[in-house]
């Protein structure tokens, strides 16, 4: 479930419209690393695990940037210190705190590295400029930071779903006891509706065709605009913003043909040996790939009744609960039906 939730779900969350698809992989990692401290005797089988994650993760999404395995990497190391003497429900809070709270860091220094504080200056300029074209005169606003705020609200938005997933993972094993005894498949699926959660194979994106690239681009032109129509806009900021840009796009270059290319070749290098000598392993564990999409696809049309957020909640709750209490024997006849 976790190689899954590393190689695949992604795609499926944006197929599905599922919002802040970074916190659920995020939290989907505490979850799964929770579980292997809670039905493993040390905490050494965390670190088994998280190499073979890596390996699926290298084959069935070979395009994947090399912070995406520092996060395993991060989360792996974090999930063996805290469980190294045991099981403990304040253990999988913990994790989910740090993990998520390094995730939210980890793309704020990307940025600011990126663009320097030049691009949080222009967000701070650029909505002093709207609130006093609408708010004249009003000195209130002259102390008013919106660029804290965003960051404020980002990290936040990480920590509470780092808890969540912590408390989640903590009694996620005492709701499978109860839910297993029940061992109730799933039921009620519609055939005549589908959700195209398959979707095309994955292509390497650059990251300056990535959504939010093209996004800080449009805006810093925008400013530059601006700072020429406008005589009371900032005039030093038009010449700080084409620096700001052209020094991301030197960045960005270094990274991606000369950086990049060394460090995934000695990754792909070590990953390449591993996944031959684990090949078997490897290979079981993509065969069940087909069969988890299937059940996505079912608990996502299952809770259909219910609100955006509450059946998210529930949507992820059906997953993992049903998933996990289900046979094998049971799941592969179930999902046979579902495929004819």
């Amino acid at each position: 479930m976790w190689a899954f939730s590393e190689a695949a779900l992604g795609g499926i969350l944006h197929a599905l419209k599922i919002p802040f698809t970074g916190l659920f992989i995020g939290g989907s990692a505490v979850i799964f690393i929770t579980l292997l401290a809670y039905y493993s005797d040390s905490s050494k089988v965390i670190i088994e695990v998280t190499l073979k994650v890596a390996l699926v993760k290298f084959i069935v999404s070979p395009y994947s940037p090399i912070f995406a395995y520092l996060a395993i990497l991060i989360q792996c190391f974090l999930g063996y210190v805290l469980f190294y003497r045991g099981f403990n429900k304040f253990s999988p809070i913990i994790l989910g705190f740090l993990s998520l709270l390094f995730s939210a860091f980890q793309k704020l220094i990307i940025l600011t590295l990126l663009f320097g504080m030049t691009l949080w200056e222009s967000i701070d300029v650029f909505f002093d400029f709207i609130l006093n074209r609408v708010f004249p005169n009003n000195l209130l606003l002259d102390e008013f930071n919106i660029s804290f705020i965003i960051v404020g609200l980002y990290i936040s938005s990480h920590i509470v779903g780092g808890l969540v997933a912590g408390w989640y993972g903590s009694i996620l094993p005492l709701r499978l006891e109860n839910r297993g005894r029940k061992k109730v498949l799933y039921k009620n699926f519609d055939e005549n509706k589908d959700l195209n959660i398959y979707g095309k194979k994955e292509k390497r994106k650059n990251w300056w065709f990535k959504p939010s690239s093209i996004a800080i681009f449009m805006f810093s032109v925008l400013l530059i605009l601006l700072s020429f129509v406008f005589e009371d806009f900032n005039q030093n900021l038009a010449s700080r913003i084409a620096i700001m840009l052209l020094r991301s796009v030197l960045i960005l270059g270094v990274w991606y043909y000369f950086i990049s290319p060394i460090l995934l070749k000695l990754i792909n290098s070590y990953l390449t040996k591993k996944s031959e000598e684990k090949a078997s392993e490897i290979k079981s564990i993509i065969q069940l790939f087909p069969n988890i999409k299937s059940l996505i696809k079912v608990s996502w049309l299952e809770t259909k009744s219910n609100k955006r957020f509450r059946r998210i909640i529930l949507f992820i709750d059906n997953i993992l609960i049903n998933f996990l209490i289900n046979e094998n024997s049971e799941y592969e006849k179930y999902d046979q039906n579902i495929n004819r």
